[in-house]
């Protein structure tokens, strides 16, 4: 089960998602990589989780690698962008005992929106709703200040909504990318769900090199909070408490 929710988070933080400074104006911000476009990215998470329970907890350490290959099957009249992305590797390593990921081979299907929203999707976890968890770009160019707002609605493994405000801080060049450098925040909407009382945060910077259409790095620190209560009869509930804590980066492969 700890296997399945790090590989599902690997996942939603890299649809969520993907030094010299330069002037520029307000930019359009789409997802527009050409057909037969290929590229390599590298993602590795690090993180512990804690669980408390009856008294006692019990602290897991995780790391998390995953070598992606994301390339771009055919773009129709409207823009929307097919893409395929290819797990070519991954482990998970518990406790300094590596494992490797049963995803590893796996081929993603998505249908793109130009802005980002995806609108069909193949070969994912079906117990996650992936046409929630994606960067989604505004309609309108925008400057260096400037932010917007989306919702991920509810999904299996995160159910209640979450809050996610983006805010355009600057341009890098990144890789020899042109980039445009942007802060990402990510709350909960509300605290309980049910018999769940959930807490999400995480903050992320991400570099979308806005002429090329593609994301080109992405960092995320994020902190998790679960509380359950358990019926474990006779009148009695059992307090379960759950702390997450992970560092994820994401580039393009060298």
């Amino acid at each position: 089960m700890l296997k399945r929710f790090s590989v599902g988070l690997c996942v939603f933080f890299l649809l969520c998602v993907t030094v010299a400074g330069f002037a520029a104006d307000k930019v359009l911000l789409q997802y527009s990589p050409k057909p037969g476009t290929t590229t390599k990215y590298k993602l590795e998470i690090q993180g512990a989780t804690t669980v408390t329970a009856m008294n006692r907890a019990q602290k897991t350490d995780l790391e998390t690698f995953m070598a992606l290959e994301q390339k771009v099957t055919g773009v129709d009249a409207k823009g929307n962008v097919d893409m395929q992305t290819t797990i070519t590797e991954g482990t998970i390593t518990v406790n300094k005992t590596p494992t490797q990921l049963p995803v590893t081979g796996q081929v993603i299907k998505v249908k793109m929106a130009k802005n980002g929203e995806v609108i069909e999707s193949e070969g994912m976890d079906q117990q996650t709703n992936f046409q929630q968890m994606q960067i989604k770009f505004p309609e309108k160019p925008v400057g260096v200040g400037e932010a917007w707002e989306s919702t991920i609605n509810p999904n299996p493994q995160l159910p209640i909504p979450l809050k996610v405000k983006y805010t355009l801080v600057g341009f890098e060049t990144v890789d020899g990318y042109e980039c445009a450098k942007l802060q990402s925040n990510v709350t909960t909407e509300q605290g309980d769900a049910g018999s769940i009382n959930l807490n999400v945060k995480a903050d992320g910077k991400i570099w979308f090199a806005h002429k090329e259409g593609i994301m080109v790095k992405n960092e995320v620190d994020s902190n998790m909070i679960m509380i359950m209560e358990n019926d474990i009869g006779g009148g009695k509930k059992e307090k379960i408490d759950t702390r997450m804590n992970l560092k994820l980066k994401m580039g393009i492969a060298k």
